[in-house]
């Protein structure tokens, strides 16, 4: 049995073959590694491969390969990015600088099929990438995600706020609602902006698609087409792991 795994700047998130087939994943903190995963993943039947993406140090991946050693009689295998895998070729002149959640991202929904796409993934940061019919990564950005950039601004002003969700009023009546829709505006029209632009570039209707912890909070405001796979990092995992058999 295979168990993949990502990990995130917030979170991490797992799931076997069968649970990942039928959306249940589980999640913990990210902020402490082994700790937060060890009653769960000791609950868990022991798998025969761990095939792991991580955005974190090289430290946190060491603290996960020793946890697996001991506790497991596992293969660990890491996921990293490449010039041109499962018909996606990098856009970027340094492939390897790209994420790995970012490329993972971009395997899976290339093998969606149909025309261009172009992949949000909204967690810590949020990165948008856009991908042509033919596989070609014509390379993204990157942007503070919702809630981060309201910290940005707590740490770098003397704002004062309080928790308001992710919500969108444009003409927001306190400190809080301002930050949180100003941020859900920005996402919003950078998303919508790339999607155009996309469109224009390939000639063709491109299908959107948001992944990542805040991926419900965006769907819910914006208005073009697009649709919601909640772990699509972890089914470009499966991909991956797939190929190297």
């Amino acid at each position: 049995m295979k168990l993949f795994v990502d990990v995130g700047n917030t979170a991490i998130k797992w799931a076997n073959e069968r649970e990942l087939q039928s959306n249940r994943v589980q999640r913990a903190s990210s902020h402490q590694i082994p700790e937060s995963i060890d009653r769960p993943w000791l609950d868990m039947a022991a798998p025969t491969e761990v095939h792991i993406a991580s955005v974190r140090t090289s430290e946190i991946s060491q603290h996960l390969n020793h946890w697996i050693a001991q506790h497991w009689q596992a293969k660990v295998r890491f996921s990293t990015t490449a010039p041109q895998e499962l018909g996606v070729t990098s856009g970027y002149t340094t492939p390897s600088q790209l994420g790995v959640d970012r490329w993972l991202a971009l395997l899976a929904a290339h093998q969606i099929g149909g025309g261009p796409k172009l992949v949000v993934d909204c967690g810590s940061a949020t990165t948008v990438d856009g991908v042509n019919e033919s596989g070609q990564h014509l390379g993204g950005l990157i942007l503070p995600g919702l809630q981060l950039i309201g910290k940005c601004l707590e740490l770098n002003t003397d704002l004062s706020f309080g928790e308001s969700g992710l919500n969108l009023n444009g003409f927001a009546t306190d400190t809080a609602a301002g930050i949180q829709s100003g941020a859900m505006l920005t996402h919003l029209c950078v998303v919508e902006r790339l999607l155009q632009d996309l469109e224009q570039r390939c000639g063709k209707t491109a299908e959107c698609i948001i992944t990542g912890g805040n991926a419900d909070s965006l769907s819910a405001h914006l208005s073009a087409t697009h649709q919601v796979i909640p772990d699509l990092v972890l089914q470009g995992l499966a991909l991956q792991s797939a190929q190297a058999e």
